[in-house]
């Protein structure tokens, strides 16, 4: 396998703590999130993803589905037990998944609906035959976002449907001088007791955002954001009917990063009125998250 994924499989097999620093922890943006992909703003997160993805199936729920970079497959096992999906082939990196997901398989009475496969997808022999292919928070990992999304639709059958839910603003964090601005100025806003660092409450998280080092990023995880500014575009090369829906994130994800730990309830008005905002800059060219729906004619 590629050196490059062995280090991202290396990098993904720490354990990390969770907190309310990151916006998926935080069940009003998910809410928000929810409502911009279906229509409504449900609980749980992905779930309007996959309500869309259950408005699109067939009679039975999708027959054969494909999921790359699943991680310990919770998700996807959402959908079985749902009856949106019948059966799934899961691809990961990292052998420790293996344990992983057959574990998670087990508790669920789910064992017979999927196959694990550890190691590159793209070198697999894959015979068209899918009827989805399913996308989260994994296809901004791959390195040729047109050649994965292109792979996608070749592993379909006709009528197949390939779904995303993901992160599609700028490759390896190197975020537009504008966005940076937009950011750093939400911030600048924000009333002082929101700014306590998450790790050290005598320091203050900064105002002015800037861009990761790209070396650092690839010492880390050589797969982040490795091609997420041209997934929107390879979608379209590709499926050009696709109907694709800005979810935001410049907001929520760049300028709240960290923020997010400190807000409280009382800060309900203040955090829906932030995402009221990020709704109007997704609806434009500031964007960093999708979700996505395409057949395969």
């Amino acid at each position: 396998m590629d050196e490059r994924l062995e280090a991202a499989a290396r990098h993904w097999s720490i354990e990390r703590r969770a907190d309310r620093s990151r916006w998926w922890m935080h069940e009003t943006i998910i809410r928000h999130i929810n409502r911009l992909a279906c229509g409504e703003a449900i609980d749980g997160i992905h779930q309007g993803f996959h309500r869309l993805i259950h408005d699109r199936m067939p009679e039975g729920g999708f027959r054969r589905a494909l999921s790359v970079g699943c991680g310990s497959g919770g998700k996807e096992m959402r959908l079985l037990k749902q009856g949106i999906v019948r059966s799934f082939d899961l691809f990961e990196i990292g052998e420790h998944r293996r344990e992983q997901i057959a574990s998670k398989a087990a508790e669920h009475g789910l064992e017979d609906r999927i196959t694990i496969h550890i190691g590159d997808a793209f070198r697999e022999d894959i015979v068209a035959g899918f009827d989805l292919v399913y996308w989260n928070n994994a296809l901004h990992h791959m390195f040729d976002a047109k050649a994965a999304v292109s792979w996608s639709r070749r592993a379909l059958q006709p009528g197949g449907w390939f779904a995303m839910d993901d992160f599609v603003g700028a490759t390896r964090f190197q975020w537009s001088d504008e966005d940076l601005e937009i950011a750093s100025r939400v911030r600048s806003l924000l009333p002082e007791r929101l700014l306590v660092h998450p790790g050290n409450p005598e320091k203050r998280l900064p105002c002015k955002l800037e861009r990761p080092a790209i070396a650092a990023m690839i010492e880390a995880d050589p797969t982040e954001a490795a091609d997420s500014g041209n997934i929107v575009h390879a979608l379209k090369a590709e499926f050009p009917d696709a109907s694709i829906m800005a979810t935001g994130g410049v907001v929520y994800h760049l300028a709240l990063n960290d923020v997010l730990n400190n807000f409280e309830a009382e800060d309900d008005a203040l955090l829906n009125a932030l995402l009221l905002l990020d709704e109007v800059l997704a609806s434009g060219d500031h964007n960093q998250y999708a979700v996505a729906l395409a057949e395969k004619h």
